[in-house]
């Protein structure tokens, strides 16, 4: 695993999306674990992490598939209470559709479903010890970023990329997905602006490398 903050890591068998692991005492939460024919690995590299016994939450930032797929696996290993978006929640269950046209195409491939306790997140609240809620819908209508000290997992909310300035410093600047994954692009938009507008130093994207905001 690689340390990110204290307390924070993210797996290096990660596929599909990046998958991070908060500590809180003796409890675990995974963020997007990912793929699902990654799932073995991941359990595998928590299980050798001396981890996945402690494993009580599985967080996910939105339904698609690169985030979720592994979570059926994981909550079968370790009996993990998954927190998503109520909106996104729905989808997963099969009582909401996927919303654009890609995922609808997606949504035809037969996927494993979830069969332990999945917990709906509305709002901003403490989902995991120390770590908060942020409602950032438009990529998917239900998508949620969290928040764990000066710590931004943002899921799909934004893409981030780099460039210097003219005197060599690096900027960070926020992108959005194409609209082709975008449910609401104008939503996409304010939640891009809230993110920005948090007192984060690590930005920990659902695809791509940590960046420090101070940056």
């Amino acid at each position: 695993m690689q340390s990110v903050y204290p307390g924070v890591f993210r797996l290096q068998s990660s596929f599909g999306s990046n998958t991070y692991v908060v500590r809180a005492g003796s409890s675990t939460a995974v963020i997007d674990p990912g793929l699902a024919l990654n799932a073995g690995r991941i359990v595998e590299e928590l299980r050798e992490a001396g981890l996945l016994g402690s494993v009580t939450h599985i967080l996910l930032t939105h339904h698609d598939f690169d985030h979720v797929g592994a979570a059926p696996r994981l909550q079968d290993e370790t009996g993990a209470v998954v927190r998503i978006g109520a909106a996104d929640a729905e989808v997963l269950a099969g009582k909401r559709p996927a919303g654009t046209w890609p995922r609808q195409l997606m949504a035809r491939v037969p996927a494993r479903r979830l069969n332990g306790p999945i917990r709906g997140i509305v709002g901003a609240e403490e989902v995991f010890p120390g770590v908060t809620s942020v409602p950032t819908p438009g990529h998917t209508d239900g998508h949620v970023a969290f928040l764990a000290g000066e710590v931004l997992f943002a899921g799909d909310a934004i893409r981030a990329k780099s460039t210097r300035s003219p005197g060599g410093a690096e900027i960070i600047q926020f992108r959005l997905f194409p609209q082709a994954l975008t449910n609401d692009r104008a939503e996409a938009v304010r939640s891009a602006e809230i993110l920005r507008g948090l007192d984060s130093r690590w930005l920990c994207p659902g695809h791509g490398r940590v960046r420090e905001m101070a940056a």
